[in-house]
């Protein structure tokens, strides 16, 4: 037989979580915009809508916090009354912002989406994945806010009136949620694998997009949480999902955020070649009076060789420079093949 100890607090190990998850998500984002300002882009509507679901995201952590503050992570048994009407009516509040905040971060994505693949059926599948999004918010909004008829009796049980079975909605709403991220984050794979372009860049182009997939296992583990609400003991068994919740906002935020650090590898990475490549200058072999030769000059052929057809491939890319996307799509590179003919040349021949 199991005993719990009605004693026990998790309040500082989801106060900590939430608080550097927070910190995590606005590092990005400042990550984020400093790579458009090393790149030379210009501010889109999709930074836009990230700014706005950090704000959503400060919202999101300072509820949480308060919640914990007045008990959420211990058990209802030892917390005053008026702490638990207190944490009922900021849970409330906390699911509409919560999912106000995961909308607007899919919304942040799939304008990015639209930015980088302006095509009409690209826009089109964004505009409908982003309808079904407002119409999710929008959704889970009215069920957090009309739950309970009278509205009061969600915080005040001795009310007379009726509930929803509030761990139905929580799992009915999650489902919805985690197969809209995995519509999201699909939407680019097959854009991108129809692009002429070699197998490997392909894949590097569509890993780029799925980097931020860790989101959907976030979404995951917080819906697994939700089967150990009961509503008799709230304080500590919604506890783990609200602090999840938020933690899967600042995934999301990271998620969106991480296609658009590329100037800022592209950088790091040079910097480290540079470095490596002074070093090597620096400390390898001098006055060895060895030469360098071109192996595929003419220097080391025989004088009457005469070579045939050979194949070739040019491969001809646009610069990256920063009129280009942060995602590499203007480096993805066309390829033909060309032949060409040498015949050696007579030096004792002389035109008349």
């Amino acid at each position: 037989m199991v005993t719990t100890n009605i004693y026990e607090s998790r309040q500082g190990e989801y106060r900590a979580g939430t608080i550097s998850m927070t910190a995590l998500g606005v590092v990005f984002v400042i990550l984020r915009f400093l790579a458009r300002w090393k790149k030379g882009l210009r501010i889109g509507a999709d930074d836009y809508v990230i700014l706005l679901s950090l704000l959503f995201l400060f919202a999101t952590c300072a509820l949480n916090l308060a919640m914990i503050h007045y008990g959420m992570g211990r058990h209802a048994d030892i917390l005053p009354d008026g702490n638990i009407v207190i944490i009922a009516k900021l849970l409330m509040s906390f699911e509409c912002v919560y999912c106000t905040t995961v909308g607007i971060i899919k919304i942040s994505i799939l304008l990015m989406y639209a930015r980088i693949f302006p095509t009409r059926g690209f826009r089109i599948a964004s505009i409908i994945l982003g309808s079904i999004v407002v119409g999710w918010v929008i959704a889970i909004i009215c069920v957090s806010v009309f739950q309970c008829n009278p509205i009061a009796r969600a915080w005040n049980t001795a009310l007379p009136g009726t509930c929803i079975n509030l761990k139905g909605s929580f799992i009915g709403n999650a489902v919805p949620n985690i197969l809209t991220d995995i519509a999201i984050l699909a939407l680019p794979v097959h854009v991108v694998w129809g692009l002429h372009a070699t197998v490997t860049h392909r894949l590097s182009v569509i890993a780029i997009f799925l980097l931020g997939s860790f989101v959907i296992f976030t979404s995951a583990y917080r819906f697994s949480t939700l089967f150990e609400f009961e509503p008799t003991d709230t304080p500590w068994t919604l506890a783990k999902a609200c602090t999840w919740c938020l933690i899967e906002c600042s995934s999301g935020i990271i998620s969106a955020c991480m296609p658009t650090l590329r100037p800022l590898f592209v950088m790091l990475s040079s910097k480290f070649a540079s470095s490596i490549s002074t070093r090597t200058r620096t400390t390898g072999v001098q006055g060895s009076g060895l030469k360098s030769y071109d192996v595929g000059g003419s220097a080391l052929r025989p004088s009457g060789e005469i070579l045939g057809k050979q194949k070739v491939q040019l491969e001809v890319s646009q610069p990256d420079d920063a009129s280009g996307d942060e995602v590499p799509l203007n480096t993805i590179r066309v390829q033909r093949d060309v032949t060409w003919q040498e015949t050696s040349y007579d030096s004792s021949r002389r035109w008349n």
